[in-house]
């Protein structure tokens, strides 16, 4: 917005610069054109939302809060609210279960190596990204319940991925990443509403490059690194408004895990051949944009993904789950030949994992 100020620095600059002022009336001429276009854009979407009938919102709000009440009565009858594992992919739900019991009795089943976890409340609010950028508002409860089988979902489908709104809460911006190794960096606070439409998050996406997942950020450093082992570090301020790609991918390669850094911490890296690796942050010279990857990492490993979590969860080919705290691990992991995982049984492999949030 154009305030006293800045007409004060219009004025002072074509009297330093008589020979230029015309230019700079055009230019102060340009701006306020642009400015009441943004105000005329500003009061159309406000008379249009005095225009909506006060019946459908407030019928939308006593929904939501029956709902909701409906929730806490079950929570009430189980007398806790349990801890949840969700085990999805991008067209089903594989399991849907308290968490103490999945861990207690495995999945019953070998597991796909496509899928992702989630660790939350039973009565969890979840955001649900598709690969299309779209997001939704949705509950916990109002994902399908597999029995014997995986349940399929129907809309949305194409699911990148899912997080839990109250873990969201507590931050101020999300980084989205892409297939071809693209992020890009939103305002957490305009998130929910474009999810209560279904919208899409990202209107600059490049066509065909699917969304592959979602990080809660900081507006401070992001740590990237690829299945090959090539990493980078730099600031999530260096993204462009269209976005920007992390670093030049090699053909099949592609980026394994993205991580916020908002200090120095220890990062935990998983390989598909199910060894854990410990490093320092520290180890990670920032750049000052991303674009350019460093020496590759643990070479002869595939990296499965990296946490700055100091607890996870793993999900293993057998169907195994694994609940792993990086403070229980021995010093082995911080050497060069890294550390087998703890309880992997021959033959078996790491599929999936999650770190959790605010441990």
């Amino acid at each position: 917005m154009l305030d006293k100020k800045d007409a004060q620095w219009w004025v002072l600059e074509a009297e330093k610069h008589p020979d230029t002022a015309i230019d700079l009336i055009r230019m102060l001429a340009d701006r306020l054109s642009f400015l009441d276009k943004q105000n005329e854009a500003l009061r159309g979407e406000m008379i249009a939302l005095k225009r909506k009938t006060r019946g459908e919102s407030e019928n939308a709000n006593v929904e939501a809060l029956q709902q909701r009440i409906r929730e806490l009565e079950v929570a009430l009858q189980q007398g806790h609210i349990a801890r949840q594992l969700l085990v999805y992919a991008a067209d089903r739900i594989e399991i849907k279960a308290p968490l103490d019991d999945a861990i207690k009795n495995d999945l019953g089943r070998q597991s796909p190596d496509n899928v992702s976890l989630l660790i939350c409340d039973a009565l969890a609010r979840l955001l649900v990204i598709t690969a299309e950028s779209q997001a939704f508002n949705i509950s916990l409860n109002d994902l399908p319940t597999p029995d014997n089988a995986p349940a399929l979902l129907g809309n949305p489908n194409n699911i990148a991925t899912i997080l839990d709104q109250a873990v969201l809460e507590t931050y101020h911006f999300m980084t989205v990443l892409t297939q071809n190794g693209y992020v890009y960096s939103l305002l957490m606070g305009a998130i929910p509403r474009i999810a209560s439409k279904g919208d899409k998050l990202l209107r600059h996406i490049i066509p065909g490059d699917q969304v592959v997942a979602a990080v809660p950020s900081y507006n401070a450093e992001l740590f990237a690194i690829a299945r090959s082992g090539r990493w980078t570090r730099f600031p999530e301020k260096a993204i462009v408004a269209t976005g920007s790609q992390v670093f030049d991918l090699a053909k099949g390669d592609t980026i394994a895990s993205l991580v916020a850094l908002n200090s120095e911490t220890d990062l935990t890296f998983l390989t598909m051949e199910g060894k854990l690796f410990i490093r320092s942050s520290v180890d990670f010279k920032p750049r000052r944009s991303p674009g350019s990857a460093g020496v590759t990492l643990f070479k002869g490993h595939t990296i499965l993904g990296a946490t700055a979590s100091k607890h996870f969860t793993i999900l293993t080919a057998y169907g195994h789950l694994l609940n792993i705290s990086q403070a229980d691990l021995p010093f082995r992991a911080r050497t060069e030949t890294g550390l087998l995982l703890p309880g992997l049984t021959v033959g078996d492999s790491i599929v999936a994992f999650v770190g959790e949030q605010g441990r």
